[in-house]
């Protein structure tokens, strides 16, 4: 892993590359059958796929702040403006994604269309498409309180004390997210999972100060051992992670589990980097990982779109989020470079018409 400061490190973008793709994975297959034997690649990824990103969240928090106020309205900036964005370009396309026949809906009535933007202002997801978006108000609030935590922790002069106390917090907020979630009592924005990943947000900002005894940890071997244990839980059948659904195995195993899931990424993530064609695809990846998650579902259906016809089973088009099992390889590919190549575009598109204004003038 690098650690030169003066320059953007790829490994953490590599990681969050790593986690999108997982999440890809986890959408477009669940069940790959091989032979005689069943490979179950949706229990896998699902284990750790969303937890990386609080994770890598964490890394990348830098404890510079002077006011609080400005460092949430950053945030929310961050993650609630391209919501907008996404929300409002999918609000606008959706019939047209009906009349393709991708999207098994009904148009809004006036009353739903009330309905729908007012969620949407209220940062909550319009689903569909863009039902992934669901954890971005649980990642907002996740991060806003970890830094409240540290930010009113700040004054203890004595170290230990201080790291002691915030330690006894982010616990605390773990074991009230662990409780709420597995008794599935509703919050506001689900904050119960902001809650639960408290701990590893944290874990994340504490592996960024110990990168040197992190890169022990971070090897091939550690590869081999953590995809034995996710795999020994999966086959295991003691239960599944499925957050946005409040399944979390059990109060016991969630955190092992979820630790082990991170070390799994880190380890592939450090593997990957000793490639520098991997690296640059991976961390491009890692920095879109925002617009591959919003675009993803739509890449999945233009495959279908495609499909479907070809192999005559058009009546098979609008099942989500995607008809075959059998494609899951053209799904992995599509569901990762057809987000990326339509922000490229929609970049591109928008830089034209900017210089384009600019020579008017």
């Amino acid at each position: 892993m690098q650690t030169d400061r003066k320059a953007r490190d790829p490994f953490i973008d590599v990681v969050k590359g790593v986690g999108i793709l997982s999440i890809v994975i986890g959408h477009a297959s669940w069940d790959i059958p091989a032979g005689g034997m069943t490979i179950h690649v949706g229990p896998f990824v699902y284990l750790y796929h969303l937890a990386i990103f609080f994770f890598c969240s964490g890394y990348l928090y830098q404890d510079r702040m002077t006011n609080y106020w400005e460092f949430a309205a950053r945030k929310l900036k961050g993650l609630y403006g391209p919501f907008l964005v996404y929300s409002a370009l999918y609000l606008a396309f959706r019939n047209v994604f009906i009349f393709m026949g991708i999207l098994d809906a009904a148009p809004y009535s006036p009353g739903e269309w009330i309905v729908v933007i007012t969620n949407t202002i209220a940062f909550q997801s319009v689903g569909e498409f863009l039902s992934a978006f669901w954890f971005l108000p649980v990642l907002f609030f996740a991060i806003c309180l970890y830094a409240a935590v540290r930010s009113l922790t700040r004054g203890i002069s004595r170290r230990a004390l201080r790291e002691g106390i915030r330690f006894l917090c982010f616990a605390a907020f773990g074991v009230v997210g662990l409780y709420t979630t597995e008794h599935q009592y509703g919050m506001l924005f689900q904050l119960q999972i902001s809650y639960l990943m408290l701990p590893v947000i944290a874990l994340g900002h504490y592996a960024a100060a110990w990168k040197e005894k992190l890169r022990l940890l971070v090897h091939p071997l550690g590869l081999v051992i953590s995809f034995l244990i996710l795999a020994g839980v999966v086959e295991s059948g003691m239960g599944m992670i499925e957050l946005s659904r409040f399944q979390i195995i059990n109060r016991y195993a969630f955190y092992p589990v979820t630790v082990c899931g991170i070390w799994f990424c880190l380890c592939l993530g450090d593997l990957l980097c000793r490639s520098k064609r991997l690296t640059d695809w991976f961390a491009l990846a890692g920095r879109m990982s925002f617009d591959i998650m919003a675009l993803h579902f739509l890449a999945l259906k233009l495959v279908d779109l495609i499909a479907c016809p070809l192999t005559g089973q058009t009546g098979r088009l609008a099942e989500f989020p995607h008809s075959f099992t059998g494609l899951w390889p053209i799904y992995y590919i599509a569901g990762m470079v057809l987000p990326i190549l339509l922000k490229k575009a929609w970049l591109k598109g928008y830089e034209r018409l900017t210089e384009r204004k600019g020579d008017r003038r």
